[in-house]
């Protein structure tokens, strides 16, 4: 009987105490990554002009904005948009009155990144863009906005990251605007968010 006893009592002790089982991991870890940059340097027009050619002002400032969206993977999409100013002209019209010509652009394109190697990525983008035109001379100034539907860009950057959140680094960007068939190329110094 205390054969039959023992065995029993074990069973119950055993039933009334399970064994601690492992606790599960409680911290999230999120493998998308949402980027917010800006991008500041020199853009250079590659002069096309046929009229005015020597009088062109080709070396301008630009600046650009993205918003990128990097999942754990090597590539990530993302919005670009920017400033840049094309070209600007200043010609003589007698003695006392001068015209002035200047196109800008607004580039709002949809980019496809890929990280080759750490830091080293390249981009391409798509989409459309704001030409602005001012024509100013002989007491009147002329605005206008064009749509242009086919532009795009390839850049190659160096993203080095500082921290957790912040990014730096530097970018060379080839931008083609497809209503006026005009190149220009930048150099920017970058700085990025990581949210």
């Amino acid at each position: 009987m205390i054969k039959h006893i023992v065995p029993l009592l074990l069973l119950l002790f055993l039933l009334n105490n399970p064994l601690p089982a492992q606790k599960s991991d409680t911290t999230r870890r999120s493998l998308n990554h949402y980027s917010l940059a800006i991008g500041f340097g020199w853009a250079h027009y590659i002069n096309s002009l046929e009229i005015g050619k020597a009088e062109a002002t080709i070396d301008h400032p630009g600046i650009s904005l993205k918003f990128y969206w990097e999942p754990e993977h090597r590539l990530s999409l993302g919005l670009e948009s920017g400033y840049y100013r094309i070209f600007g002209m200043t010609r003589e019209i007698d003695n006392e009155q001068s015209g002035k010509v200047t196109l800008s652009a607004i580039p709002l394109l949809l980019n496809v990144r890929m990280r080759i190697v750490d830091h080293f990525y390249l981009s391409a983008g798509a989409g459309l863009a704001l030409m602005l035109n001012r024509v100013s001379g002989i007491n009147q100034t002329i605005n206008s906005t064009i749509l242009s539907l086919s532009n795009y860009q390839f850049s190659a950057s160096y993203l080095y990251p500082l921290n957790r959140y912040w990014i730096i680094g530097g970018e060379f960007k080839f931008l083609n605007f497809g209503k006026t068939d005009d190149w220009i190329y930048s150099l920017q110094a970058c700085c990025a968010i990581r949210l």
